[in-house]
């Protein structure tokens, strides 16, 4: 098991839940610059007594939303024709994720429930191109939260699943 040290964008966290299944975390940005300092997350849908490789997490989708054109946080023509291409539903809105913020201050007390897998190039501004996001600064609220209310509180919120193949840089 390889030790989480540090959190960068595109990475990848494994971690069983309250079910004893795995369950998956994508870094979608960080901020490091001045204390507080945090990590942005987004929830991913592998649910599996198997721990995943990084192929496996490449078949799974990601929470978030097919949202407004924002002028502030713009994708490439090349980043938009992907999403569209693996979503063509969501032609002409950005696809953002939902946020799980985790304050490294926190996350440093239960960081040894995390295992890193690997990292992913992951398009820039995907939690600020989302609609939402909570604080999931607690490990007991990490592992309830991915076993027993993941799937009814994020629908709830108007969030939806994509794959995640339509944020992987190339």
């Amino acid at each position: 098991m390889k030790k989480v040290t540090d959190i960068y964008q595109g990475d990848l966290l494994i971690f069983k839940a309250t079910d004893e299944k795995y369950k998956a975390l994508l870094c979608t940005s960080t901020y490091k610059e001045k204390s507080p300092q945090k990590f942005i997350f987004a929830a991913l849908t592998y649910d599996d007594k198997e721990k995943p490789t990084v192929a496996n997490i490449l078949r799974c989708d990601f929470w978030g939303i097919g949202n407004t054109k924002n002028d502030q946080f713009n994708y490439s023509d090349i980043e938009l024709n992907q999403m569209w291409t693996f979503h063509p539903e969501t032609k002409p809105y950005f696809l953002g994720s939902y946020g799980l913020v985790v304050w490294r201050k926190d996350f440093m007390n239960f960081r040894d429930n995390f295992e890193f897998i690997g990292n992913l190039k992951i398009v820039d501004n995907l939690d600020k191109n989302g609609n939402g996001g909570m604080n999931a600064s607690d490990w007991n609220f990490i592992k309830n939260f991915f076993t027993n209310q993941i799937n009814s509180v994020l629908p709830d919120r108007g969030q939806k699943t994509f794959k995640l193949k339509a944020i992987i840089k190339d």
